[in-house]
Parts: structure tokens; sequence; C-alpha cells
């Protein structure tokens, strides 16, 4: 680790000489040629005054920013979660190492160290981020391992490291910006060569130099697993890379299909319950094996990732000696006190539009019958001359007029729609309508995150996959005649009934 560790000091130190020497040249050489020659002509001049320029501008880039660090999450106090601070601690003296400044709770499947403030890591300080969907996939045990995995990186000092290589990193960034700009008034061919020929050679150094850094931080990660190991066990870790890869792939569907729609009516159910129920149902389980196990067999090392593939740091856990470890296997949501409050405070600071106190909490269990059934209703009530008449037996002729029913309903607050998303509009309005008939029907709505479906009697419906196949030409006039009949729902009309015509308060956003 000495010498990855040199390595991206080296890197740190060369990158700095040899931008300086690239501003050197491109002023030194245009004069050496003027100096040498008896009566130089205006292109040599010009090409001279356009060095001074790339020269000042790669010399601006490279003058050290303060860091100016954002908080990325909601800050957590250790006397309001004392559980997850014993955790922390515990983990913390396991290596003889502070406790950072400031602990976060993001909404992201990750975990993160780092020194952030300053100028060139001189007045840093120690923060830590906690993704909030680590607590819905992980055990306290792999939790832990998560933990020591992160204040490894303490340990082995790479984040006093990482300020001086991500400066750097973005000090090459801003050269490409700043000599991009210069270069915007190459009006000559010398004056374009110059500058085409400064471009590529420091578009070949960035690539080495992040080759060079990424190397050094794999090794770090296998470094940090292995620390891990010794500390939290190695079943706890595997099981914890595994269950935050898988997790990865499932939260942005999670936040996308099952949370934002109720999010968008000023609720909030539970963010760490509901993920964990999504990645419990069956048919979301076996995606999440199936992208695990693609990973474990296809990945490859990418010599610009940070981070090596999940297949190699399993395989390198797996040679190390196995140490006895008492586990704890229930869930790491349990090491968390007053999670809702914190959930919504967490959504409120991500989402700086949102007021304060606006956003209401309900449990998984009454999403349908408090938000998804009266946002339906009042959809529904708004549209109701477009949906009179309507059976489900004539689902079949309404497919056609889609388009002419969306161009009748107004855009979203917000939103200007073009035609396919009026008609897609158009086509949840019916499917509203449909659901709104089946509940007066006496069917029940199930809604739980990564299940939606109408129940009756042991049969079973989702209106909107039943609009997406006719939209899709899936089912034919007859074979839905057919289903209605399997049904009995022949004659249903759709939308809401009469004594469902009330004046509802929560805005339409569907």
């Amino acid at each position: 680790m000495l010498f990855f560790a040199m390595l991206s000091i080296a890197m740190v130190i060369v990158s700095y000489i040899f931008m300086l020497a690239v501003a050197a040249a491109c002023v030194l050489l245009p004069y050496w040629i003027i100096a040498s020659t008896e009566s130089p002509n205006g292109q040599v001049v010009l090409a001279l005054l356009f060095g001074i320029a790339i020269a000042a501008a790669i010399l601006w880039s490279l003058v050290p920013r303060r860091d100016k660090f954002q908080a990325p999450g909601l800050v957590l106090d250790k006397a309001q979660q004392p559980r997850l601070f014993d955790e922390l601690s515990g983990i913390a003296a396991s290596l003889n190492e502070p406790m950072p400044r400031e602990v976060y709770l993001i909404g992201d499947v990750n975990a993160w160290v780092a020194d952030r403030g300053g100028v060139m890591g001189f007045g840093s300080r120690r923060v830590m981020g906690l993704g909030l969907p680590l607590f819905s996939i992980l055990t306290i045990s792999e939790f832990r391992a998560v933990l020591a995995h992160e204040f490894a990186h303490y340990y082995g000092g790479d984040t006093s490291l990482g300020p001086w290589v991500y400066k750097t990193q973005n000090a090459i960034v801003r050269v490409f910006q700043n000599i991009g700009s210069v270069g915007k008034i190459a009006r000559t061919a010398i004056l374009g060569v110059m500058y085409l020929f400064v471009a590529k050679l420091m578009e070949w150094y960035f690539k080495v130099f992040l080759r060079g850094i990424n190397l050094a931080s794999r090794q770090r990660e296998y470094r940090a697993d292995e620390l891990a190991c010794l500390i939290a066990g190695r079943k706890p870790l595997i099981g914890g890379l595994r269950a935050i890869h898988g997790g990865s792939a499932a939260w942005p569907a999670f936040w996308q299909t099952e949370l934002v729609p109720i999010l968008n009516k000023g609720a909030v159910p539970g963010i760490t319950d509901g993920f964990a129920r999504f990645t419990s149902v069956p048919h979301i389980n076996q995606q999440i094996q199936k992208h695990l196990n693609d990973q474990l067999r296809d990945a490859k090392t990418n010599p610009y990732d940070s981070h090596p593939p999940l297949r190699d740091r399993i395989a390198a856990i797996e040679k190390l000696a196995s140490i006895d470890v008492s586990e704890n296997d229930r869930p790491a949501h349990t090491l968390l006190d007053h999670a809702e409050g914190l959930e919504i405070r967490l959504l409120e600071h991500l989402n700086p539009d949102v007021k304060t106190g606006t956003l209401t909490s309900v449990s998984w269990d009454e999403v349908a019958a408090k938000v998804t059934i009266p946002a339906w209703r009042q959809f529904a009530q708004e549209y109701s001359s477009a949906l009179a008449g309507m059976t489900a037996d004539s689902l079949p002729q309404v497919i056609p007029n889609l388009q002419r029913i969306g161009n009748g309903m107004r855009d979203p607050k917000g939103m200007l729609l073009g035609p396919e998303q009026r008609r897609d509009r158009a086509g949840s309005l019916i499917a509203i309508g449909f659901a709104l008939g089946l509940l007066e029907r006496g069917w029940k709505l199930n809604h739980s995150p990564g299940i939606f479906s109408l129940s009756y009697n042991g049969l079973t419906l989702d209106p909107f996959l039943v609009m997406e196949q006719f939209v899709k030409g899936k089912i034919s006039e007859q074979d839905w005649k057919m289903q209605c009949a399997k049904l009995q729902i022949e004659g249903l009309m759709l939308g809401p009934s009469a004594s469902e015509q009330l004046n509802l308060s929560l805005p339409e956003s569907v």
C-alpha cells in the first residue's frame, strides 16, 4: 500500500510539473523562434501572444480553490440516534480512529467518508455519508462491515490524500475549460495547430492521470475490505457488498415508480420500510439476483473505475482467513430512532422547494385509502364528461379516441405535454375510471411497494396494465369480451359513482 500511496503522491506532483512545463513551452518555444530569427513574421509573433494566453489560462487553473463543502444530506444528531452512534463509535474504536465531525444521512445506496473543507486538505474535517436505503437492505452485521470498510479508509490515510488528488483532478479539468475558451480566438492555421497540440497533449496526460489514481484507488478498496473482514467478519462483508450492488439497481425503480407518485400528492410513506418490502417482492428479488449474477459473471475491470468489480472483491475476500464474529441478523433500520421524522426532514433537505411541514406521513397500508383512491376520484371527477357512457365492454372502442380525449384535457401545472404524452394521460384517465368502477363493485385495491392490483373473490386485475395491452394491440375485442364475462364486469360503468362526486382537497398530479 505504501507503493500505491507514493504513486498517488507522485501523480499529483508530476501533474503540476507537467502542466507548468506545458505553460512554459507555450511561451518559450515561440519566443525562441523569434529570438533566433532576424526578422520574424507576424504569424510567429501572433503565436507568442497566443502562447502567453494559453500559459496564463493554465496558471490560473492551477491556483488552489477553497473547498466549498455543501451538506449532502441531513446531519444526524448523536443524542437523537444513540444506537447508530454506538455502532459508529465501536467501529472507530476498533481501529483507534477519531469519529467524523459530521455524519450525514443521504439519499443514495452508498456509504462514504471524506476529508472536506479547507484548501488542498489543509483545514479540512472528517465527514461521513450513510445512505438511507442501506438501512432497508442490510442486517446489523452487514452494516457494521460496511462501516468498518469506510473507517478503514480513515485508518489508511486515504481521505487525507484524497483532497490532493481531487483538487489536482479539478485543476486539470479547469485547464481543459480555460484553454478551450482561449482556443475560440484561434482564427489562423498556426494558432489552430498550436491549440490542437496543447489540447491533445493535455487529453493524453489526463487519461494517464486517471489510470494512475484509479489503479491506486482500487488497491485501497481491497485493503479496506481486508481490514473490514478483520473487524466485522468475512461473511457479513460479502453479504453487505452483494446487498449494496443489488440495491443500487433496484433503488431508482422504487423511487420513480413507487415513491414519487405518492410524494407528488404531499404524502410520505415509510421509505425504509417501503424499500425493504420492494426488494422482497418475489419477481423484483429475482431481477435483483439476475443483475447480481450478471455482475459476478460478466463484469470486468475498467482502468478508469475507482472500485474493483464485485466479482474480484468477493474473490479476494474469500481468500482471507476467516475469524469468529458474533453476527446480528436484525435489520439495520432498527438502529434508527424516529425514522419517519428523519425521512421527512431528509426529503425537505433534498428538495428546498418543499415547504417545511407540508409533507404528511402515512403508512404503506394506508396509501390506497388515504392517497391513491382519493386522488383517482378527484382526477376522474374533473374529467367525468370524458368518461360518461363508457363501460368496461367498450374499452376496445375507446382506444382509437385516446388522442382526442387527451387533447381535451388541460396540461398539469407547470408542464406542457406533447401529443404522445396527452394520449398516455388519456389512457391513465380511462384506467383510473375503470379502477373506480371496480371499486364500486366491491373490488379491493392492493397497493404496496412492488404490488399493484385490484382483487375480488380470488380474481385479480390491473386496469393500467389492461390499458397498456390495449394500446399495444395485445388484447383483441373478442378476447376482452370473454375476459369481461369471466370477471363478471359486463356493463361496468367507468368513473366515480354519483355518491363520489365530491370536492376533494388533494391537488391533481396524475
